[in-house]
Parts: structure tokens; C-alpha cells; sequence
């Protein structure tokens, strides 16, 4: 119901109009606005006050202005160093004296060029010693491991040492065969794409654009990367670790799982993967209750069943729980003995101690040399907080130099991410303009360096000579 009697208002007082204390306020009455007419009464406000359109920043300014982020060391600042500034003008400057090695649209292209340039000066090599020694591709190629390879993918395993060699590798090589491919073609057909796929996620796990660039550029370089190119398993289980790693940290833990499983297939390092992914899901994680950190570590289920499943298979064929122990003791002389007796011996026969009469003395420095790294990367990353990292680099080391001496260290520098990815980081960190030239001329000395090394441990590994 509505009624005809006009609602008493009592508007609020005004300066005008003042109220005493103790005097009563008659009513007033309102009459309603008739719909579609406008309020008698029109508030209003005082203008906005004029805005000022401000300066256009110059080039200049912008310059200082990175300049000043960069020196608050944020890792953000420093992957985007690359990035392009719009001057006052709306021009497109590229910040190449704030620390830019290139820009970040670049990075990508630079990242496939380095990749390319280092599988170019392998196969120069290979083809200058085929043509030098008149021997044929097939023969340069097929040396030490790979012989096992082809001879297990062909014949499966015929001797106990054999089975030293995860299947993966042989069963690829087997596939291939099926369709007509040799056994060596085949094998580097799968370290080519296998090497890709691995600098691909090595580019990812470096945070991507300048830094992932710089890593992937040291990695394709690395001295003993010849391994990446012939009928070798460090390419395809670096590709599958590399993944599995970047997939774990973003919670995928299906895919990584999956792919640490196809990692198995191929190398005993396996087990340090599945260590290395444990880690991941307890200190990776952030905001995630401890009780849904330990359910995660239930993936680790998966790729463990591909290595019990090669450890039944060995007791069934050989008779042995231990069968992968006795063949690594009886083809390498590989047993356990304390890490520091196998340090004390190796630099013995590196000649690092004493005078050594091996030939091979000179690729037992390089594995001294590794181990150091491996140690002082494991330390960084822990340093760092980065605890799957170092988890990942340090039990391999440990595990390697738990033998009489270390051997096969150095090219399992290979499957060391955090290696790579911590070299980026420093290669591609916010420098003042005038050192930045300094570093160019510092990282082109060092991949001239690793160019070099590397052409000298290929032509070792093509003539025949042992190459760790």
C-alpha cells in the first residue's frame, strides 16, 4: 500500500543553516521526484585538476633505469636483460650495454646454432679422419661400446659382461633393423635427435632466452660431447633425464614419471634419476603440505619397476641377483673400494702423483678434473638451495669414485644440468657496459677453448684411442 502523505526528511545541516544544541528539528516534508524528471537539487563537484602529460622518457634514461634494476642482482632482471626498450621517440632500442649478450627474440635461434655448429665440427672431424686413415665411416664410428651395442642388439645377450649395457639402446638399434637402417647409421640417427631434444630441455631448465642460450652453447661444446654423436647412450638418456626434470618441477609428475622410465632403459644412472625426482618433490615444491610432498614420491614407483624388471630378467637368464655387479668387476675391474682410494690411485696413474707409465695418463686428469667439478657444482647448487640439483650432480660422483679408480666421470659431466644451467647464469648475469664486451671476448675464448678440446677428443674416440 502507498500512502498520499509526504515522508518528513531531515537534510543534513549546511553552513547556511545551523543548528543549536537543544533545538528540535521539524520535519521536512519530501515530495517524490516524478519519474523521468530530473532531482531538483544538483550536486556538484570541483573540476579534476589539469593533468600535465608527462616527459617522454629518452633512450638515455631508460638505459640508467636498467642499469639500476640490473644492480639489484633479481634473476628476473637478469634473464630479461635482452629485452628491447622503447625510447621517448617509440623506437626499438636493444639493450646491448646493460649486460645483453643478444637479444631475447634471439636467443632461441642462437641456442639451435650452437647446437648445429657443434654437431658441423664433428662431423668435419670424423670425415678428416675417415679420409685421412682411408678407413670407412662404419669403422671410425664403431668403436669401443658401440661394438657391444650392435652385437647385443643383433644377437641379444650372449655373455655375462654384455649385460653391463641397459637394453634400451640395443632394442632402438634392433627396431631400426627391422626397416632396413644399419646398426651404426641407426645409432647416430638416435644421438643426433637425441641430442636436440636433450639441448632443448636443457634451454628450458636454464629459464630459457639468454641464459638457456649461453648453457646450450657450452653444453653442445663440452669436450667429450662426441658421446652425444655416436651409437652412445649419454644423448638419449640425457634427452628423456632432462625432461623428466623440467616436467617434475612444474608438477607434472605423469610425464615425468613416464619419461624417467624410458631414462632406465638406457643407463644404470637411472637410479640417481629417480633419487634426483624424489628430491624434487620434497624441496621443489613450495606451498604443498609435507604429506602431499611424501604422495608425489609414489611416481617413483614407475621408472623403479623398469630397473627391477632388467634385474629379473638378468636373475632368470644369468642365475643372479647381482648379474649387472659381476659384469662391471669382470669387463672394467669395477668393485666397490672407498672414494678416497680411488681418488689417491687415479691421480697416481694420472701421473698427478709420482710419474705415471700409462698412456692414458692424460684421460685419468680429466677424470680428476671432473670429480673436482662435479664437487664444487654439487656444493653451489646446495649453497644455492637448489637441492635437487646438487642431490642429482653429487650421488653420481659419490657413486663413481666408490671404485679402484675413476673412470667414465668425465663424460658423465654430459647428464650434469646444473653444470650448464649455472654456467648461463653467470655467462648471462647484468654486467655495466663497459665490462660486457669483456665477458663476449670471455665466453667466445672459453667456447674456443671447449672447440678445440673437443676436436682432440673426438679424433681420440674416431682413431680408436681410448676416451674415457
Amino acid at each position: 500500500m502507498t500512502s498520499d502523505t509526504p515522508t518528513p526528511c531531515n537534510p543534513p545541516a549546511t553552513q547556511d543553516t545551523p543548528v543549536t544544541p537543544g533545538t528540535p528539528i521539524s520535519p521536512t516534508p519530501c515530495t517524490p521526484t516524478p519519474e523521468g524528471t530530473a532531482a531538483a537539487t544538483t550536486i556538484t563537484h570541483d573540476p579534476p585538476p589539469p593533468t600535465i602529460p608527462a616527459k617522454p622518457k629518452s633512450t638515455d634514461r631508460l638505459r640508467s633505469e636498467r642499469h639500476q634494476m640490473g644492480a639489484m642482482g633479481t634473476a628476473t632482471t637478469r634473464r630479461q636483460t635482452g629485452r628491447l626498450l622503447s625510447g621517448g621517440d617509440g623506437a626499438r632500442v636493444p639493450i646491448w650495454g646493460c649486460g645483453a649478450l643478444f637479444s631475447e627474440v634471439q636467443a632461441p635461434r642462437v641456442a639451435v646454432q650452437g647446437w648445429l655448429a657443434s654437431r658441423l665440427v664433428l662431423v668435419i672431424v670424423l670425415l678428416v679422419v675417415v679420409w685421412s686413415n682411408g678407413w670407412s665411416l662404419a669403422q671410425a664410428l664403431t668403436r669401443w661400446d658401440v661394438v657391444h651395442f650392435i652385437e647385443v642388439s643383433q644377437h641379444g645377450y650372449t655373455s655375462l659382461t654384455q649385460t653391463a649395457f641397459f637394453p634400451g639402446l640395443p632394442l632402438l638399434l634392433a627396431g631400426f633393423s627391422l626397416v632396413g637402417i644399419p646398426p651404426v647409421a641407426a645409432g647416430v640417427i638416435i644421438s643426433l635427435v637425441g641430442s636436440g631434444m636433450a639441448a632443448w630441455a636443457l634451454y628450458r631448465l636454464a629459464g630459457g632466452q639468454v641464459t638457456g642460450a649461453v648453457a646450450v652453447w657450452v653444453w653442445s661444446f663440452a669436450p667429450m660431447t662426441v658421446f652425444t654423436f655416436v651409437p652412445y647412450t649419454e644423448a638419449i638418456f640425457s634427452a628423456f633425464a632432462f625432461w623428466s626434470f623440467w616436467y617434475a618441477k612444474r608438477g607434472r609428475w605423469g610425464w615425468a614419471a613416464g619419461l624417467a622410465a624410458a631414462a632406465c632403459l638406457f643407463r644404470v644412472s637411472g637410479l640417481f634419476l629417480i633419487g634426483a625426482l624424489g628430491l624434487v618433490a620434497l624441496f621443489g615444491t613450495r606451498g604443498v603440505t609435507w604429506r602431499r610432498r611424501l604422495a608425489t614420491t609414489v611416481w617413483m614407483v614407475i621408472p623403479a619397476l623398469v630397473i627391477a624388471a632388467y634385474v629379473v630378467y638378468l636373475r632368470v637368464s644369468f642365475g643372479s641377483w647381482t648379474t649387472w655387479f659381476r659384469a662391471e668387476d669382470l669387463g672394467w675391474a669395477r668393485h666397490f673400494d672407498w672414494p678416497w682410494n680411488a681418488v689417491i690411485q687415479t691421480l697416481h696413474t694420472a701421473g698427478i702423483i709420482g710419474t705415471s707409465h700409462y698412456s692414458t695418463a692424460v684421460m685419468f686428469q680429466w677424470e680428476i678434473a671432473a670429480f673436482v667439478i662435479g664437487l664444487a657444482i654439487a656444493i653451489w647448487s646446495f649453497v644455492r638451495k637448489k637441492i635437487p640439483e646438487g642431490g642429482w650432480v653429487l650421488v653420481q660422483v659419490v657413486a663413481l669414485s666408490c671404485q679402484v679408480w675413476l673412470i667414465s666421470v668425465a663424460r658423465t659431466m654430459l647428464i650434469w644440468f646444473p653444470l650448464f644451467t649455472t654456467i648461463g647464469d653467470i655467462g648471462s648475469g647484468q654486467l655495466p657496459r663497459g665490462k660486457n664486451n669483456l665477458r663476449r671476448a670471455v665466453l667466445v675464448a672459453v667456447l674456443g677453448l671447449e672447440a678445440f678440446a673437443l676436436t682432440w677428443w673426438a679424433t681420440r674416440f674416431f682413431c680408436g684411442a681410448w676416451a674415457g
